[in-house]
């Protein structure tokens, strides 16, 4: 079966099953390794737009039916998913986005079309934190098509997600509304984080969760774990065969950027171009 019918975007039955726009994202976890479980359930428990299940390998086709997961995170030696390797021939709905694990990179290969990305174990947080972060964004793009107006349907669609748009800072016993557009870039500053505008910082209460939570996925892209860049004021992505990776704002500014992401920023930049 073709890539694009694998990962295409549920119909609108999928959409009654659940998919309800500004609900936490759901997620499904099969993983068998005590050790990794333990690891991706700590790291989705911390994400403030996602609640996970861990489920069995053998209820994980029934745990989807029922649950209708946006998210599945699944060894790929789970026994009916390597016999069968997509969704449609388990006869389930594919869900919104999935990760495939495994310690065997070869094993991973026959995946490539329905993983929206595939992590060889053992894996560190960063490299985990790198797959949740694509799967999201895989699943708010689709949330944001599933809520598009049907133009075949004079009914019309509930009202897409709002991000927010101004931040409040405390500068001077004074309070300053911050446009997020205006963001370059947002560094972490251990319990607080720090927004740069133009010459100026501001710091702020809240941490870079809480953030990746509120702000567009489509415009705020996380490229370290202590960096999120506003991609409108980004210049370049700097991705050497070799050394480290960096990226390159428009005044100059230059911040480190994960080699995990070299590949899956790739996917990511083409779907939020």
């Amino acid at each position: 079966m073709r890539e694009e019918q694998l990962l295409e975007l549920p119909s609108e039955k999928g959409q009654a099953l659940g998919y309800v726009p500004g609900a936490p994202i759901r997620v499904l976890i099969a993983e068998p390794d005590a050790v990794s479980r333990r690891l991706i359930c700590s790291l989705v428990e911390c994400e403030p737009e996602m609640t996970a299940e861990c489920v069995d390998d053998s209820r994980l086709i029934l745990s989807i039916q029922e649950t209708v997961p946006e998210l599945v995170i699944v060894d790929a030696n789970t026994p009916l998913i390597r016999r069968r390797g997509t969704w449609d021939a388990l006869g389930v709905e594919p869900p919104l986005a999935t990760i495939v694990t495994a310690y065997d990179s070869a094993a991973l290969s026959a995946f490539a079309s329905i993983a929206v990305d595939m992590v060889v174990k053992p894996f560190d947080i960063e490299r985990f934190e790198t797959a949740l972060e694509l799967a999201k964004s895989r699943i708010l793009r689709a949330r944001t098509e599933l809520q598009a107006p049907d133009r075949t349907s004079p009914v019309e669609s509930s009202t897409p997600r709002q991000f927010v748009q101004r931040l409040a800072v405390e500068a001077d016993e004074k309070i300053v509304l911050i446009r997020v557009e205006e963001i370059q870039w947002i560094q972490s500053f251990g319990k607080y984080t720090r927004l740069h505008v133009q010459e100026k910082s501001h710091l702020l209460r809240q941490s870079m969760k809480y953030l990746q939570a509120v702000l567009d996925p489509c415009r705020f892209l996380r490229v370290h774990r202590n960096a999120i860049v506003n991609l409108d004021h980004v210049d370049e992505f700097h991705l050497p065969p070799a050394g480290n990776m960096s990226v390159k704002l428009n005044t100059g500014t230059s911040l480190p950027l994960r080699r995990a992401n070299r590949t899956l920023l790739r996917k990511l930049l083409k779907q939020i171009s």
